[in-house]
C-alpha cells in the first residue's frame, strides 16, 4: 500500500494520543499501515506520522499560526500535503481542507461530537468519521475514517484526522 496515493477505505485511528508513546493506524480489517507519535510538551500540538514500523517519517503536522486556526502537514521534503483552516465556530461547522492541488474540500458537522463529513466542490460527501464497532477496532479509544473517494492519501487521511483532533483538544482546554 502506497501511504501518498490517493485511498478509499476505512482507517481506523487513535482518539486519545497516549502519553510518551506512539499510537498504530490501521486500516479496517487490522493490517496496519502507520504509527502517530505526539510531542505532547510542545505549544503547537505537533505530531509525526510514522510508517508501519515506526522506522520512518512519512509527514509531521501542527498548528500553523498562534491562534490554533490553522494546522499544517507537511511531507517528507517540508513540502505542504494539507492545510486544515477552521471555520469561525472552531471546530463545530464549516471548515476548510486545502490540498497541494488547489481543491478545496469543507468540513460539515461538530468534530467535538465526532459526527462530521468532507465534501468536495460539488458537494459531494468524500469522507466522514464514522463510529467504531468490534467489527472495525478491538481498540475502545480509537475513530474511523471512511474515506469513500479517493480524494485524499493515508497519508493526508491521518494528518487531518490528527488536525482535527489538536483542534479538538483545544477547543475542550479553552473551554470553547
Amino acid at each position: 500500500m502506497q501511504p501518498y496515493e490517493p485511498f478509499t477505505g476505512v482507517i481506523v485511528l487513535p482518539d486519545r494520543a497516549p502519553f510518551g508513546t506512539t499510537s498504530p493506524v490501521t486500516l479496517g480489517d487490522g493490517q496496519p499501515v502507520a504509527s502517530i507519535r505526539w510531542h505532547n510538551w510542545t505549544m503547537r500540538a505537533w505530531f509525526e506520522i510514522l510508517n508501519e514500523y515506526g522506522a520512518t517519517t512519512l509527514a509531521s503536522g501542527s498548528t500553523a499560526n498562534a491562534w490554533g486556526r490553522r494546522y499544517r502537514v507537511l511531507g517528507p521534503h517540508s513540502e505542504i500535503l494539507l492545510e486544515l483552516k477552521l471555520g469561525m465556530w472552531g471546530p463545530i461547522g464549516k471548515s476548510r481542507l486545502l490540498l497541494p492541488d488547489g481543491r478545496i474540500l469543507t468540513t460539515v458537522g461538530n468534530w467535538t461530537s465526532r459526527k462530521f463529513s468532507i465534501i468536495d466542490q460539488h458537494g459531494v460527501t468524500v469522507a466522514r468519521l464514522v463510529t467504531t464497532s468490534p467489527i472495525l477496532s478491538s481498540r475502545p479509544d480509537s475513530l474511523a475514517f471512511e474515506l469513500t473517494a479517493p480524494v485524499l492519501s493515508i497519508v493526508q487521511a491521518i494528518g487531518f484526522a490528527q488536525c482535527m483532533r489538536a483542534a479538538v483538544a483545544a477547543a475542550r482546554s479553552s473551554g470553547g
